[in-house]
Order: structure tokens, then sequence, then C-alpha cells
């Protein structure tokens, strides 16, 4: 079951895929969804009829990844329900260009959490994902091994637009939708410094929807425009010959994409043996494998350096390229079909494991995104104070760089306390840079019914989370070390008096209200009850 199936979409192709390995299995299997497109119209059946279909030997594999509206629909169905999570892009990467995007993604995250007690297992096409399942408190997660049809990248490329591209000039390629997430503007950024320092004869190549009159197909034009750059091509939606020209004419594929779940382009350029350079957020990295290049700084200069080197290095090039076709090699289909029939096995068969089992929720989460990362920031001793004061409460931050995600996220020890530790959407950079969100720590806080504590209003992290933790959150604000007005403006609006002002003075002077305010809360709910 699917929100929508599309032609062309990587969902959609995954669960045509894992229809057509499920049918070679053996199995029944058909793809209920909301909507369609027209293309799709011979393939799909509509998810109202699912329910009255289901019977209690069917087994429902719920694709999840934005807003869908089916929760009611899949509680009410018969036979067992598998959670199927490809991630939900964090509402923030689309703030300021797409507020309907905005609304869907919290929406889409709220269900999330809904379809919990529905299902019998969860899983997700990355650790990165997997570690939210876990953080929202789902049981029996696993990482499914994503099933690529890697022959359908073998479509000869039109002859027309591959005698236009490949005309000497090197061709940076770019393959999605110009949505906000995406960020196709710092695309067009590392080009420009590319074409100016390194290369003159270069061409961008953008393949995807791009809608001009929308807001972020505006300003991706009016960027172009302020930038500069010569022979930038947006080609829109393209057809599969036209992508294989685009790949075959390519000198590197380049991505810049705040947020993916798992990556399909990275791993069809590589198919394509076209040497890619990605910026290392969210599941780009496991998606890459330690091929290719990943890169941590989003600075065009560096950016543009890297894709220098592997146009003026030969030996770097062919050795990139020589760990790109292992990584391919590694996720042949054979292989990782018999991954994803091992996987899915004990769900299809009703063959679940024993339940784990849920530890108690915190009476208080301390949220402290640089505890671990920034130890020595005021908001860290802070947070140190307070997890000395109360024994009970959870300290959540963000994981280190290096640090992979985890499927179990129990504490860890950190400086003699207990952490738990969540992987950031983006690398962390070295300060005084601000500090990424985590769909996961956000996550863990929403599935948490205690009492919330935001060290560091002007946060990602809490910028997020202000708005979910309503009357059960405090926060506090280093006027100090921000002067963002609009960060300043939504802390208040949300925490009202609840909002403290930290005194680098006298950290415990701070640690004395927040304890005293905690403790007067715990007091007022004891009487009202």
């Amino acid at each position: 079951m699917v929100a929508r199936l599309a032609w062309g979409d990587a969902i959609g192709n995954q669960v045509r895929y894992l229809q057509s390995l499920l049918r070679s299995w053996g199995h029944t299997s058909e793809i209920y969804a909301e909507s369609w497109d027209d293309a799709c119209r011979d393939q799909v059946r509509s998810a109202k009829s699912y329910p009255r279909e289901s019977t209690r030997d069917t087994v429902l594999l719920i694709h999840h990844s934005f807003e869908s509206k089916q929760v009611p629909l899949i509680a009410r169905s018969r036979g067992r329900k598998l959670l199927v999570y490809h991630n939900i892009t964090p509402a923030r990467l689309f703030a300021g260009f797409d507020r309907g995007a905005v609304l869907s993604c919290d929406a889409a995250r709220l269900e999330l959490l809904a379809l919990r007690p529905h299902v019998d297992g969860a899983f997700a096409y990355s650790r990165f994902s997997a570690e939210e399942l876990v953080a929202a408190g789902y049981r029996h997660v696993d990482v499914l091994p994503f099933a690529i049809d890697w022959d359908a990248f073998d479509t000869p490329p039109d002859p027309a637009l591959l005698g236009e591209l490949d005309d000497g000039f090197s061709n940076i390629l770019f393959v999605g939708r110009a949505v906000p997430s995406k960020y196709v503007d710092d695309v067009l950024r590392v080009f420009t410094a590319y074409q100016r320092l390194y290369q003159p004869k270069s061409r961008l190549l953008v393949a995807g929807n791009i809608h001009r009159d929308a807001p972020y197909g505006g300003f991706l034009h009016g960027l172009k425009d302020l930038l500069g750059p010569e022979h930038i091509r947006f080609m829109g939606r393209v057809s599969a010959a036209q992508l294989s020209a685009c790949f075959a004419s390519a000198t590197a594929y380049l991505s810049m994409s705040r947020h993916e779940g798992f990556g399909v382009p990275l791993l069809e350029a590589m198919y394509r043996d076209v040497p890619v350079v990605a910026y290392g957020a969210a599941a780009v990295p496991e998606t890459m494998g330690g091929a290719g290049l990943t890169t941590l700084s989003r600075d065009p200069l560096d950016v543009a350096q890297l894709l220098a080197v592997l146009e003026r290095e030969p030996a770097l090039r062919q050795q990139v390229l020589a760990a790109q076709r292992a990584r391919v090699a590694s996720l042949s289909q054979e292989a990782v079909a018999a991954q994803v029939r091992t996987a899915l096995q004990g769900g299809l068969e009703g063959r679940m494991p024993e339940q784990a089992t849920v530890p108690a929720a915190p009476p208080v989460e301390l949220v402290c995104p640089g505890f671990v990362t920034r130890p020595d920031a005021p908001m860290s001793r802070l947070a140190r104070e307070l997890q000395r004061r109360l024994p009970e409460a959870r300290m959540l931050a963000l994981r280190a760089r290096g640090e992979e995600p985890s499927l179990s996220l129990g504490p860890q020890t950190t400086e003699g306390a207990p952490v738990w530790h969540f992987t950031p959407d983006q690398p962390v950079g070295p300060t005084p840079e601000p500090l990424p969100g985590s769909s996961s720590l956000e996550t863990a806080v929403r599935a948490s019914t205690g009492a919330v504590v935001l060290l560091g209003t002007d946060t990602a992290v809490a910028q997020a989370l202000l708005q979910d933790v309503g009357r059960r959150g405090w926060g506090v604000r280093d006027a100090a070390a921000s002067s963002d007005e609009t960060a300043i403006e939504s802390a208040r609006h949300h925490l009202g008096t609840r909002l403290l002002e930290l005194n680098r003075a006298d950290i415990h002077a701070t640690a004395d209200m927040l304890v005293r305010s905690l403790a007067s809360k715990k007091r007022g709910s004891r009487h009202a009850r």
C-alpha cells in the first residue's frame, strides 16, 4: 500500500519491483493506492477496497514516506501488517518555500507514530531511517536491502540529445525533483565555482521536474541569473532515453541534498560509470558504501575542488570508478533479492520474534543537541548540572561525527553519565557552525510523554519541537550565543513564561530555576489527579 503510485518515482519503482519479487516466489501480490498516474492505472487497486478484500491471512506492506491519511483504513483492515519506511523529509527543509509541504511532512511524522500500534514489524532501507523507527518506539525493526532493477537503467541513450551533449564540454549532472530539500541551489553554487575557477568549458544538467512558477523554481532561476554561470540546462522531466543520454555524457554526478532515506540516483550514476560527488547527509554515506566521494563540507569552493580533482587526476578518477563498480557488484539483483526474501520471510509467515521489552518512559527529557559534540558549551555544562540533580531524566544528544546510526538506542556513557545518542540529519560542522537537526532525536521526543527541557531553543532540534511539546515543554535560551529574532519569537510564542534565560555567570542558578519549575509542575499534576 502506498499513498500514490507514480511512474518513474523511486518509491513507485521499488513497490513494483517488490511485487515482481513476491510473485516470483509464488505469492499473490497487488498494489493498493489512494491515487495514481494514468500510466499506472492498470497496475493498481483503490486503497478503499483493501479492508473488505483483506483476510486474517493477508499481509500488508505499508510503504510510508509522506502524508497518506490511510491510518484509519489500515487500522480496520484484517491480517498482518508490516511497515516499510522510506523516510520523511524534515518539514524545516521546505520552510519559506512550500507551506503545504511543511504541513504534509509534519502530518506524515504524526502518522508514523499513529501506525506503530497497528503493525507487527517495521523495515527501513537504511540504518539511518531504522534508527528513527526505534526512536519512535517500533519493535522488530530491521534494515531491508533496497532491491534495484538494474536492467531498468539499460535504456539506449537518445541519439539526438547525446550528440548535442557530447561536444567536448565537461557535463556535471544532477537527477531529481527540484525541491528545497534537494538543495539544487547549492548545486548551482558549486557549479558556478567549478566553471569559474577550474573548467570554463563546462555545463550543468539538472534532470527532473522544476516548476518555474513555484517559489523554489522561481528562486532557482533567479539565483542562476544572479550567479551568472553559463551553460546551465534545466531539463525538466526527461524520458528514459533522454536520461540515459545525460548519464552517458556526464563527467561527474553531483548531489548536495540535505536529506535522503536512501538515494537511488547515486547508485544509478555508479551503475552507469559516472563518478559521484555527494554531500554526506542522512543516509547518503550508507548508500555510497565507501565509494564515490562523500563530502562533509557544503562550501561551494571545497566541493568544486573535488569535481576539478576528479577531472584532472585520471588515476584518482579510475580509483573512484573501480570502487563504485565494486559497490554496484555487491548489490547484484540475485544477492539483494535473496536478502529481501530472508528479511521478509518471518513477517510473511507470521513468525515474528518475541516482543522486546519497552523501557518505561522517563519523567523528564533533557534535550541538549550539543552535549557530545560541544561538551564545553554553556548549555552542555547546564545539562550536566541538571542531570546530576535529576537522575531519573533522560539526556538526548547528537552523535559525534563518525558514529554510525544504531538500531539500539540505549544509553552510552559520556563523561560518566548515561546519554542517548541520535544521528544528525547532516554532518556536525565545526564550532561556531549551527548544529543540525535530527529526525530520530525529534521523533524520540514526540513519542515520549515526559516533560521536555530544550537546552538551547535556537537549535534546529528545538525549533522543530517547540510546537509539539506544548505545555510539557520548558526551554533555556542563551542570549549571548544567538541573535536569531525568528527563533527567539518562536520560543517565546510556544513556551511563554516557561522560557528561561541562561545565566552564564551562574549555571547553578539557572538549574535551580528549572528544577523548581519542574517540581512545581509535577505537584500540580498530582493535585489535579
